[in-house]
């Protein structure tokens, strides 16, 4: 009996795993594409007049519009082939907008993993895995642009005589307040968990890994199974 069942472990665990959904694949792809096509506006409008250079933005506005239509034509496309075979709403919207397979903190719940433990997670873990993974998105990317981009448009819209626009400055503000607070939450973080450790009886690295698990091999672990609920 217990060469059966590590056998069809081992099925499982060898098993291929789903192709990754369509927001896991291409949604940071977007973004950047998105970024940088509003990156490339702004320095049409404060640098094209300045050096023959920057005839080539332009260009690089309309290629970069071209992917953003390739991607949206790939959604199209991959919503069509779904009507196609009758999938229901519920499972074309999963196909596209459901849990990417690196994503650690709060989703939709109907369109989270099947394989999900986010509700069985303790609050504060909860917490405390949101606050790490919006700052791990936001801080570094966030301080490039403080620090080096965005006092350079603020440079040159002053020399122009125009108003900094307000969404760069509240996204600068935003950045700003989160890296004086980030260095706070690992603090937290660290105290966390070493409280896991002890009344868990964890390991430290146990405790650790709880905060960027996915739904996958640490919970259904020994070490897992003791920090879920329910």
């Amino acid at each position: 009996m217990s060469g059966t069942r590590q056998n069809t472990d081992v099925e499982r665990d060898q098993r291929p795993s789903a192709p990754e959904i369509w927001v896991g694949r291409h949604a940071p792809y977007v973004l950047l594409l998105g970024f940088l096509l509003y990156g490339t506006q702004i320095a049409i409008e404060i640098l094209g007049e300045w050096w023959e250079l920057y005839d080539m933005l332009p260009i690089v506005a309309v290629a970069i519009n071209v992917l953003l239509v390739a991607a949206i034509g790939g959604v199209a496309a991959r919503v069509f082939g779904q009507v196609m075979r009758r999938a229901s709403l519920p499972t074309i919207l999963r196909n596209i907008l459901g849990e990417p397979s690196w994503w650690r903190t709060w989703y939709p719940r109907g369109l989270r993993s099947p394989t999900s433990v986010w509700d069985r997670l303790p609050l504060g873990l909860k917490l405390i895995r949101s606050a790490l993974w919006v700052g791990s998105l936001v801080v570094p990317a966030g301080l490039v642009l403080a620090v080096f981009v965005i006092p350079t448009f603020r440079v040159v819209y002053e020399s122009m005589g125009v108003r900094f626009p307000l969404m760069i400055r509240t996204y600068a503000s935003v950045v700003t307040v989160s890296a004086y607070v980030f260095p706070v939450v690992l603090s937290a973080t660290l105290v966390q968990v070493q409280r896991w450790s002890v009344r868990h009886g964890l390991s430290t690295m146990a405790g650790i890994k709880a905060l960027f698990a996915g739904d996958g091999e640490f919970w259904r672990g020994k070490d897992g199974r003791k920090l879920l609920t329910g």
